[in-house]
């Protein structure tokens, strides 16, 4: 896939490291020094300095040939303006796009050009309307904000967890199961799920709370 990322922070950054084994990756950043710093760090990358909200900017990246672009700059304002220009100017078929502060969240839409918002609210929405897999959610959407992370755990078959309910589970104050996906069953989970081995646990988690979760798993 031909993959565009608007906003070489740590997010863009992150994405573009875990993306660009198997896609041609291109990042937009603004910053000149940031630009130097990242075209030197990722030297398989492309990285094109500009304003990714200038159409010109956009068309030299290659947003025309683009199949996903990610607006993950830290502005709100900024990824709308790129959202609206990639998919209606563009027609790029896939727009995602970082929200920043949880009370925009409701302009992430559509009518903007925005096919996922990147919010731990829409998480397990977009799994299930996009059908997509676990493991490309964790890559897409694993953008730590403050000291909040998404947790991916699978439970193995020795897992002292296994066969318990999620009531049962002592999890960490700052943790929460957010979906399960049991063999191609999506759950939401309640406090009567059992866990199964083998099931994949998508958590929202304090980013210093790990090894506490894993701990409570029995992983």
């Amino acid at each position: 896939m031909n993959i565009l990322i608007v906003g070489a922070g740590k997010s863009g950054v992150y994405l573009a490291e875990k993306l660009r084994g198997e896609h041609r990756v291109t990042i937009i950043e603004q910053r000149a020094d940031r630009a130097d710093d990242v075209r030197e760090s990722m030297g398989d990358t492309r990285v094109v300095h500009g304003d990714g909200c200038e159409p010109a900017v956009l068309e030299r990246a290659g947003v025309q040939q683009a199949d996903l672009v990610a607006a993950l700059t830290g502005d709100d304002e900024d990824n709308l303006v790129v959202s609206l220009l990639s998919k209606f100017q563009n027609e790029v078929p896939l727009v995602f796009a970082r929200i920043n502060h949880p009370h925009n969240e409701w302009l992430f839409t559509k009518d903007w050009g925005v096919d996922a918002g990147v919010s731990s609210a829409s998480v397990l929405y977009n799994l299930v309307e996009k059908q997509t897999s676990l493991g490309d959610i964790i890559t897409l959407l694993n953008l730590q904000a403050e000291d909040m992370a998404i947790e991916e755990i699978v439970l193995p078959a020795d897992a002292s967890a296994i066969g318990k309910k999620i009531e049962d589970i002592d999890l960490p104050e700052n943790a929460r199961i957010m979906a399960i996906v049991s063999g191609k069953e999506i759950k939401v989970p309640t406090g009567d799920t059992v866990l199964n081995a083998g099931d994949q646990l998508l958590l929202l988690a304090d980013i210093h709370a790990t090894l506490a979760v894993r701990r409570a798993f029995g992983v």
